[in-house]
């Protein structure tokens, strides 16, 4: 099963994203835009997973999370990967509680990698991905909106993380919750 870890965002927040992806739409530009129900910030991929290895996940994850408290995340700035002059993924990035987050994703990262899986070379950028470049139609026009465009969200709290499977179908990726670990 395709998996993932990620922090769960409030539907306060997506709805706020959806209203930017829309804005971002009128663009007409050749992107692939998450589905506001699917906004979520991946801590690690994990890839294709047995059966039974969920408990190992869950095991690894208490280990990381365990002297972690709960602490408080702020959207803000929009902007796009590898850069707006060549963009392939548009994002929002974090702001409050970037270095907790970033943190408790090195500890995640560690204790996973302890544990068999594989340890993400690239360094962990924390964003949440909003859409996907399909073609270079209209993106001149959109990396212009994205550049004037101003966006931050209130704090909403990080209690937990989630283990995520992500099942992809012709419409895009449908991703089910199987497993939580609370921050004490």
């Amino acid at each position: 099963m395709r998996t993932f870890i990620a922090v769960e965002v409030p539907d306060t927040i997506k709805d706020r994203i959806a209203e930017l992806e829309n804005r971002l739409k009128g663009t007409g530009t050749d992107v692939k835009w998450v589905e506001p129900g699917n906004i979520h910030i991946t801590l690690k991929f994990l890839g294709n997973v047995e059966t039974h290895q969920p408990a190992t996940i869950r095991d690894g994850l208490c280990e990381a999370l365990d002297p972690i408290c709960p602490f408080a995340l702020a959207l803000g700035r929009v902007g796009a990967f590898p850069d707006l002059n060549r963009p392939r993924v548009f994002w929002v990035s974090v702001g409050e509680g970037r270095d907790e987050l970033t943190a408790m994703q090195h500890r995640i990262e560690t204790e996973l990698h302890a544990r068999g899986f594989v340890r993400e070379e690239r360094p962990f950028s924390p964003h949440l991905t909003i859409g996907r470049v399909r073609s270079p139609r209209g993106l001149a026009k959109l990396t212009e909106l994205v550049r004037s465009t101003e966006f931050e969200t209130e704090p909403f709290p990080v209690m937990r993380v989630a283990v995520v499977k992500s099942d992809l179908k012709p419409d895009g990726p449908v991703y089910t919750v199987i497993d939580h670990v609370e921050l004490d």
